[in-house]
C-alpha cells in the first residue's frame, strides 16, 4: 500500500501483477509431469504447471476429462463473495475475512489481491490502475479437455470477470501471456491453435498483455 501510494505521488501509473512463485526446494522427491523422473527442478518457472502426466508424454491426460478436471482443481471453486479485504488508511493495517473452502487455490490468491487492489482505491481513488489476473501459465494454458478444448482459458476468462467486479470498469484488467504463447499454441500433434484469442477477445479483458 505505501508502495502503491509512493508511485502514485511520483506520476506513475500503477499496474498491480500477483507473481506466481514456485515453491520447490532443491533435493525434493516430488515426480517431474515433463519427465516421468523423481526430482523436479529447483524453484521452476510457472510455466512448468501442467496436467499430470504432461502433454506428449506416456500416459499423459491431455485431451481428456482428468486434464479439466486437474486445472479445475488448480484453479480451485473460492468464489469472489468469500474474501473481504479492508485497510485502515491511518494505521496501514490491512484486515482479511475468508469464509470460502479449505484450498489455497489460484482463485483465492487472484482474488484475495483484487480485493486488497479494491480496498486501496476506495481509500485513495485510482491509485491502482490496471490489474492482471495471472502471467506467464504457458504450460497450464497448453493443457486441453478435449481436441481443442483449452482448459485453463474458461477459469482465466472467470477470473477476468471476478476481478472487474470487484475492481470496477475504472481499473483496466488483462492476463500477462508470455512472449512465446501470446499468439498461439503450436501442440505436439502438429496442430496450431490460436488458443488465447478468447481471452484477448472476452469483455472483461481491457487489452492483451505480453510478457517479454
Amino acid at each position: 500500500m505505501r508502495a502503491i501510494r509512493d508511485l502514485k505521488r511520483r506520476g506513475f501509473s500503477v499496474v498491480f501483477y500477483p507473481f506466481l512463485f514456485m515453491d520447490i526446494a532443491h533435493g525434493n522427491s516430488l515426480p517431474d509431469p515433463w519427465t516421468g523422473a523423481i526430482g523436479q527442478p529447483a524453484y521452476p518457472w510457472r510455466g512448468r504447471i501442467t496436467c499430470d502426466p504432461a502433454p506428449g508424454q506416456p500416459g499423459s491426460v491431455d485431451q481428456t476429462a482428468a486434464a479439466a478436471a486437474q486445472v479445475a482443481a488448480f484453479f480451485g471453486n473460492v468464489t469472489r463473495s468469500q474474501i473481504s479485504v479492508s485497510v485502515n488508511a491511518a494505521t496501514n493495517v490491512v484486515t482479511t475475512v475468508y469464509s470460502g473452502p479449505l484450498e489455497w487455490s489460484y482463485r483465492r490468491f487472484i482474488l484475495h489481491y483484487a480485493r486488497l487492489c479494491a480496498a486501496i482505491n476506495a481509500i485513495d481513488p485510482g491509485a491502482v490502475d490496471a490489474f492482471l489476473i495471472g502471467s506467464e501459465l504457458r504450460g497450464l494454458c497448453a493443457v486441453r479437455g478435449g481436441p481443442a478444448h483449452f482448459a485453463a482459458l474458461t477459469h482465466l476468462k472467470d477470473l477476468a470477470a471476478d476481478a472487474k467486479a470487484i475492481l470496477g470498469t475504472g481499473v483496466k484488467i488483462s492476463y500477462a501471456a508470455d512472449w512465446s504463447d501470446y499468439g498461439g499454441d503450436q501442440s505436439g500433434d502438429g496442430s496450431l491453435f490460436f488458443h488465447l484469442d478468447p481471452l484477448w477477445a472476452d469483455a472483461n479483458i481491457d487489452f492483451v498483455g505480453i510478457d517479454f
